[in-house]
């Protein structure tokens, strides 16, 4: 199996979750030191373009289409090549991460990390976008079963967890999506952005793989944003 971005991230993490449970350091497992082992897989990927770094914290340019005044919107890792008067675009990869056990770590904070993703991989198309979430077993395997990733239904069911590429079309017609994506979506709106009717995810599974008798405590999945639709969503509605 080809050895992509997300698998790489997701597979690292995963395995990096582990070797610090052996080593009887669980305890100081947070989002932050999720973060700090994040920057370091990807501090690790080949550049394209020489000089290209890993960045926390990067304020890209199609998260702040409008200068004003405060903190401007962040997506939390960025590898890409920045200095100053260049623009903060043509990323190489940009990462969103979340502590499964961290109380922000919310159905809508979920979404609202994908939609980020989204609007950037709309943006800034050459760009390798990807969520990783990661935490405790029992903590993973609960939101995988909740929105955004599960929500019921026959036919668009959320962006799943495994297997082949997932299209997520953000409806008002499934409840469940007015309950999770509404504020995500007004807050986006509210911004002056463009938010995709639909956008397609690929994921490869947890990492590590759950023994059968369960030995397993920490894991990690990643998905990759594959693509945007063009057709923008009808914010009118929402």
């Amino acid at each position: 199996m080809q050895m992509t971005v997300g698998r790489r991230l997701s597979e690292a993490i995963g395995s990096w979750l582990h070797l610090e449970f052996c080593c009887y350091r669980a305890g100081l497992f947070s989002e932050s030191s999720l973060k700090s082992a994040v920057g370091q897989v990807l501090s690790s990927f080949p550049i394209v373009a020489k000089g290209a770094r890993v960045h926390a914290d990067f304020a890209h340019m199609a998260l702040n289409p409008i200068s004003k005044p405060g903190r401007k919107r962040e997506v939390d890792f960025a590898l890409v090549l920045t200095a100053a008067g260049l623009p903060k675009t043509n990323a190489q990869v940009l990462v969103e991460a979340k502590w499964a056990n961290s109380s922000h770590c919310t159905a809508e904070s979920i979404f609202n990390d994908f939609l980020r993703l989204a609007i950037l991989k709309a943006a800034d198309p050459g760009a390798s976008c990807i969520f990783v979430l990661a935490g405790t077993h029992k903590s993973v395997a609960k939101i995988l079963q909740d929105m955004p990733f599960q929500s019921g239904g026959i036919k668009n069911k959320g962006i799943g967890s495994v297997g082949s590429e997932r299209r997520l079309k953000i409806s008002k017609d499934h409840t469940s999506h007015i309950t999770a994506f509404t504020n995500s979506i007004r807050e986006f709106r509210d911004a002056g952005f463009t938010i995709p009717e639909s956008f397609v995810t690929r994921s490869h599974g947890l990492h590590p793989i759950q023994s059968d008798s369960g030995t397993v405590d920490f894991q990690s999945i990643a998905w990759e944003i594959v693509s945007v639709s063009n057709s923008p969503l009808n914010l009118a509605i929402w």
